[in-house]
Order: structure tokens, then C-alpha cells, then sequence
């Protein structure tokens, strides 16, 4: 009998959620949930969460938009106030207001044209003062989107249901693809399927899928993890027809320490029965060679090759 996840551990999904998409979560690790109606909105959250080349491309938009705008003003106020401007078409006029206020927006001031009057000068002035501003915010914002820290870890894109110990198992693996160090790294496992009720009705329910280790120490190679499907399992005695039907799914979250960042990361994806492969077995990650180093080869995660008994 599977052990149900106690109120006091719960995921946050709630039990009702019965009629939605396929998954709760997604392989990338965001919720499959699609908020609508008022949101609140922060500037500073959705420029950072951009990923970096379309925050370039709005950063690049803003510089254009912002140093037109001031072109205009300039314009307005009379382009015979910027010394140094021949006389041209509007266009032309354009063009060299564009470009002097680039340069006063960046604080370059080549001087081969310079503001005179009130007006100029204040539009100049404010100019200036906005491009301090733009740049000390846009700064902030890359520092703070690259110095984020992150998991870095990938998933094999299925998992498998293999021969362990004389029994059947569920087994995933992970990988930190880059050479900085995780260390204390912990997971956590779960399953969540649709149960029919005396009333008819479908509830959602939770169990923890006990593991055969839960935390490693250090993480220098592949990981592994091995969910053994004993009795107390709730994957225990069903195939993979029945448990698409149940609509299972297994969540996993992953947490560790980063010492690059000095800081803790975290990261989660699930497997549906789609994703789940029977009769085979890992394909081993890592060799030794004779110049007493270890090669671990990042493109084989998710190979998999037969599981062969050993009656076979």
C-alpha cells in the first residue's frame, strides 16, 4: 500500500486539479499552469527573467527609441540651436540630432556639435541625465542576470523501468554538465495519479517514491537515481498501461550547494508514462583510462541500452 504525502509535506498542487494538461510539471522544470485575469506585474522581475538575447534586443530597442525621441525634441526646439549642423533636408536635420544625442545619451561628446540657448541646453542636460540612469539600470540588470545562480544540471530526457536486485525498478539520471563543484547534493522523489472515489469523482493523489539513495556528497559524475518497486510503491504490480490510465506522474526535485555561487540551487522536472522506457538499462556514462583519469561523456545520457537477465 503506498504511503500518501501527510498534509503537512504538501506540493501545493492540491488534490482537485483532475481535468488539466498532461503534467503538473515540465521537463524544464516550470509548472504547466497559465495564469490569467490581473497579475501583478514588476518591470525589474520580467526584464530579468528574459533570457539574455532578447533582453539585448529590448535593451538595443530602448537605446534607438529613447535617442529618436530626443532627436524630435531637439528638432522642436529649433535645430539652428545645435552650433555645428549644416543646413540640410529634415532628414539630414534628423540624423545629426540622432547622433548628438547618442553621443550626449553616452556621455562621449565628440564637441563637433554643442547646444546653445536655454532650450537646447536643457534638453541636452536631461539627455545626459537620463543615459547616467539608463546605463547604472541596465548594468544592474545583466549583472544581476548573469550573476544569478543556477542548477546547471540536465536530466535524461527518459527514464526507464529496469531489473534492480532482484526486482524492478524506476531509474532516472542526472549530470552537472559544467566543471564547477556541487556538492550536498539532495533529491526527491514523487508520484501523482487520479484515483476514483466511492462518489465517482477523481481525486489527485501524492506518494514519496522511497529511493535507493537520496543525497550525494559530491557530485563529480552521473547520478543515478533508483527508485526500487517494492510492495509500499505505488508503481508496485502495475505496467505502464495501467499507469497511463491512473494519468501518473513522477516529480522530481533536485537541490545541492553551489560552490562557485557560494550559494543553494534547485532545480525539478517530471516523467509522464510517455517518458518512461521498459527492457533496457543505462548505458555506463564514465571510463578510466590508462593516464589515471576518469572521462565522462556528457552525450550519453540518455543512451540506454537491452537489460539482459541473468537467466540470459
Amino acid at each position: 500500500m503506498a504511503t500518501r504525502i501527510p498534509n503537512f509535506q504538501d506540493l501545493g498542487f492540491g488534490s482537485r486539479i483532475t481535468t488539466s494538461g498532461d503534467r503538473l510539471i515540465l521537463q524544464d522544470g516550470s509548472f504547466n499552469i497559465v495564469r490569467k485575469g490581473r497579475r501583478a506585474w514588476d518591470a525589474y522581475q520580467f526584464l530579468i527573467g528574459m533570457p539574455p538575447s532578447q533582453l539585448a534586443f529590448v535593451t538595443f530597442l530602448f537605446i534607438i527609441g529613447i535617442n529618436a525621441i530626443f532627436a524630435c525634441m531637439f528638432l522642436a526646439v529649433g535645430i539652428e540651436q545645435l552650433n555645428g549642423v549644416p543646413k540640410g533636408s529634415w532628414i539630414d536635420n534628423f540624423l545629426y540630432a540622432f547622433f548628438f544625442s547618442v553621443q550626449t545619451f553616452t556621455t562621449v561628446g565628440y564637441g563637433g556639435i554643442n547646444p546653445v540657448g536655454i532650450s537646447a541646453n536643457f534638453v541636452s542636460s536631461l539627455c545626459a541625465m537620463i543615459g547616467l540612469i539608463s546605463f547604472a539600470l541596465v548594468t544592474g540588470l545583466f549583472f544581476a542576470r548573469f550573476s544569478r545562480p543556477r542548477s546547471h544540471i540536465s536530466f535524461s530526457k527518459k527514464a526507464i523501468i529496469s531489473p534492480y536486485r532482484g526486482m524492478q525498478s524506476f531509474q532516472f539520471r542526472i549530470v552537472n554538465p559544467r566543471s564547477h563543484k556541487i556538492i550536498n547534493l539532495s533529491a526527491r522523489v514523487s508520484m501523482t495519479w487520479l484515483e476514483k472515489q466511492s462518489d465517482g469523482l477523481f481525486k489527485r493523489e501524492f506518494a514519496n517514491l522511497p529511493l535507493e539513495r537520496d543525497q550525494v556528497v559530491l557530485f563529480p559524475l552521473n547520478w543515478t537515481i533508483v527508485h526500487p518497486i517494492a510492495e509500499d510503491s505505488p508503481m508496485y504490480g502495475k505496467t505502464l498501461k495501467e499507469m497511463e490510465a491512473m494519468r501518473a506522474e513522477i516529480l522530481v526535485m533536485i537541490s545541492g550547494f553551489d560552490e562557485s555561487y557560494n550559494q543553494h540551487i534547485h532545480t525539478n522536472s517530471s516523467f509522464t508514462c510517455k517518458e518512461i522506457e521498459t527492457g533496457v538499462k543505462f548505458k555506463p556514462m564514465y571510463t578510466s583510462s590508462n593516464q589515471d583519469a576518469t572521462f565522462l561523456y556528457l552525450d550519453d545520457l540518455n543512451k540506454v541500452m537491452p537489460a539482459v537477465s541473468k537467466e540470459g
